[in-house]
């Protein structure tokens, strides 16, 4: 017998995958929460992405600098001093001295965005909100007011513009991160 419901099991768990990201605003850590892309938006923004501009951004920047940066990112929680020191590294890593023009196209520029619109996903408490808060909205444009009517006017009227809208390459960060997520094996 074949493996292809285990296979459905472990395709449909990985779908279900929900994690966070931290990012910085004005100084301050955001939590949002993330999934990983499916395979067809996966293919999109890959297909705009040139790997060896971001191998190129990457060694643009101190080695241990970023490794100690991103096993920072990538912790689950973190003591005061480890979120004081994450904060000192978010700050070097901005203040380095790279020319993000230099090294990245429009196109991996644009698709970094993708991933961030893709990636960022509203959690439960975001789809309570806009149920309560925009209720009329959302029924008068997705005719009904569904938990997924609801999901989808937070991606449609909260993502995208924070993505579209963000300065500081704000959109830019939400989207590495988001990548991130879906290349790591968390939830492959």
């Amino acid at each position: 017998m074949s493996d292809l419901f285990e296979v459905r099991q472990k395709t449909e768990e990985g779908a279900l995958w929900r994690g966070t990201i931290d990012v910085t605003i004005d100084g301050e850590q955001k939590e949002l929460t993330v999934r990983q892309l499916r395979d067809t938006e996966f293919w999109e923004v890959m297909s705009s992405i040139d790997t060896d501009e971001l191998e190129s951004l990457q060694t643009e920047l101190p080695e241990e600098t970023m490794d100690e940066y991103e096993e920072l990112q990538n912790k689950d929680s973190l003591t005061d001093d480890e979120r004081e020191r994450l904060d000192d590294l978010q700050g070097e890593v901005e203040n380095a001295d790279v020319n993000i023009f230099d090294v990245l196209s429009r196109d991996t520029y644009e698709g970094l965005k993708q991933a961030a619109k893709y990636g960022v996903e509203p959690d439960e408490a975001d789809v309570q909100t806009a149920l309560t808060q925009h209720v009329n909205e959302i029924e008068d444009q997705y005719g009904g007011t569904s938990h997924e009517d609801a999901r989808q006017y937070v991606q449609d009227h909260v993502i995208e513009p924070m993505v579209e809208r963000s300065t500081d390459f704000t959109s830019f960060a939400i989207g590495i991160r988001a990548l991130g997520e879906t290349l790591d094996s968390e939830g492959n």
